[in-house]
């Protein structure tokens, strides 16, 4: 609300137990499906009281529980990338003019899969709240794949953002949005680490010879299972990589698809 600080905001969700959750929609890569199963997970998985609020270009075949919000406009230089609109998250005025968004908010990536209750992800006390980078977490950056904060309370990071030149941005920050944002918040804090974990690291064995004989297993404790590389929940269930998402240049002889088992098990979960 105009006016309130963070500390309000905060303590008002507390007492009402309503949040806004969020997700984003652009391009072809992901079909209305994965909004769908998305906002399914989230209802199954808390007793607050949610306005889930997809922000897209396309809301073709979206379930009539989502409330569609147009994507928040970021202006970036090409060549660092296309995930940059994320940034825009951190506006004021999310979603206006009308009805626009305010209070708490979790933002979730389409490609996780939610397996435990989301209710501490709302009550965890901080300003911004992020995963920590799982790959050099010495260096103090964060995942963006689920982040939490207030609307309107961080848009300093846009300002920031368009004051740092694309070079720097290349240089230091390696041309990626969740480096930046987590550097360009005023407070930022970490999720606790097994809240959040990685498919690859927790479902998998780290030895690439037995990851492919081995079939995969869900974690023993976690909340919410993240994707990332060339690994997605539907390509999860197959066992397989998914061939649009291989991360690496240049041509690669591929013999076979199947890199581990099926993890059949993701289906309890993710879906509508």
């Amino acid at each position: 609300m105009p006016g309130s600080s963070w500390q309000d905001e905060f303590a008002r969700a507390q007492a009402t137990r309503c949040v806004n959750v969020v997700c984003m929609k652009w391009g072809t890569r992901y079909g209305a499906h994965w909004v769908n199963r998305l906002y399914g997970m989230v209802v199954r998985n808390t007793s607050w009281t949610v306005r889930f609020v997809c922000l897209t270009d396309d809301a073709a075949g979206i379930r009539p529980e989502v409330e569609i919000k147009p994507l928040p406009e970021v202006r970036f230089d090409a060549s660092l990338g296309r995930y940059w609109p994320k940034l825009g998250l951190m506006q004021a005025n999310l979603g206006g003019p009308i009805k626009p968004l305010e209070g708490l908010s979790l933002f979730l990536d389409l490609d996780l899969v939610i397996i435990g209750n989301l209710d501490p992800f709302f009550s965890y006390p901080g300003r911004f709240l992020i995963i920590r980078e799982w790959k050099d977490p010495h260096l103090g950056y964060g995942n963006s794949s689920v982040v939490r904060w207030c609307i309107g309370h961080e848009a300093a990071v846009l300002d920031r953002f368009y004051a740092t030149p694309p070079e720097v941005i290349r240089d230091t920050y390696a041309s990626k949005e969740q480096n930046f944002l987590t550097k360009a918040v005023d407070e930022v804090a970490f999720w606790p680490p097994e809240w959040c974990t990685p498919f690859s690291h927790a479902c998998l064995p780290r030895n690439r010879i037995k990851r492919f004989f081995a079939t995969p297993q869900p974690p023993a404790d976690g909340r919410i299972l993240v994707f990332f590389g060339s690994i997605t929940p539907e390509s999860a269930m197959r066992g397989e990589h998914e061939i649009k998402k291989r991360v690496g240049q240049g041509w690669r002889l591929n013999l076979t698809k199947r890199r581990f088992g099926p993890a059949g098990w993701i289906a309890n979960h993710w879906r509508e």
